[in-house]
């Protein structure tokens, strides 16, 4: 079912999440399972992952993407009774450079931007790797700029990491459309006052608490046919 477009006024800019919204995780999470020897082995450490990043935030603690994900790593390890070594750990990250991108995405970017969208990026992970993932699949032509949240030292859904978008972008928080994978990224944003569009992923969920999205879709294809059906834009 479409939104009403009535309720919302059109964003002037499109904000995406990276990882598992634009970047297919599942070589990752099948290259920590089998170190793991567990199949639950990849989403115990993402939780761990997402957790000790927020602990940072309410600690007023920063420690970089990397080191939390080492730590976490080797914390989901132990839990499944098992052992990870830094150089295995350095496999995983290495993964991270080159994940593939979601099928769709660049279709429906290119339909966003042919309707004169701002498209910009906003991640927890370090804009130099996100960058070059970026720049090595084409999908940075499409994108005004990719802000990574440890420039502020805090990690979202922190209110200050879309605070700080909005700054940068110079745009209210209002005329923002949110998109990602992750329902604490979009809870993050809706309490930011942002707009929000979930793009659904099996092993993801919304958070039942927070606002509902304007858009639910399963591909940025999807969405961007969403979007223009919902505000009467004439399609290329």
């Amino acid at each position: 079912m479409l939104p009403d477009h009535d309720q919302f006024k059109s964003p002037k800019l499109i904000l995406f999440d990276v990882y598992e919204t634009l970047l297919d995780m599942t070589e990752v999470e099948k290259k920590v399972n089998h170190l793991m020897d567990n199949r639950k082995g990849y989403a115990l450490w993402f939780e761990l992952f997402m957790q000790y990043c927020f602990v940072d935030n309410c600690t007023a603690r920063f420690h970089n993407f990397a080191a939390i994900a080492k730590a976490t790593m080797q914390m989901a390890a132990s839990t499944l009774g098992e052992k990870i070594d830094d150089q295995q750990i350095h496999t995983v990250m290495e993964l991270l450079k080159h994940l593939p991108v979601h099928e769709g995405v660049q279709q429906g970017l290119s339909v966003l931007h042919n309707h004169n969208f701002r498209i910009a990026a906003l991640t927890n992970s370090p804009q130099e790797t996100v960058l070059d993932r970026m720049e090595r699949t084409g999908l940075i032509s499409y994108f005004e700029t990719v802000m990574s949240a440890d420039q502020v030292k805090k990690y979202k859904p922190g209110l200050e990491v879309y605070e700080w978008a909005c700054k940068k972008l110079k745009v209210s928080a209002d005329e923002i459309l949110m998109v990602s994978a992750h329902g604490w990224d979009l809870a993050g944003a809706a309490n930011a006052g942002m707009q929000t569009a979930y793009m659904k992923q099996n092993k993801q969920m919304l958070y039942p608490l927070a606002p509902e999205p304007i858009f639910v879709c399963e591909s940025i294809t999807q969405l961007a046919s969403m979007i223009e059906t919902t505000y009467n834009l004439k399609k290329g």
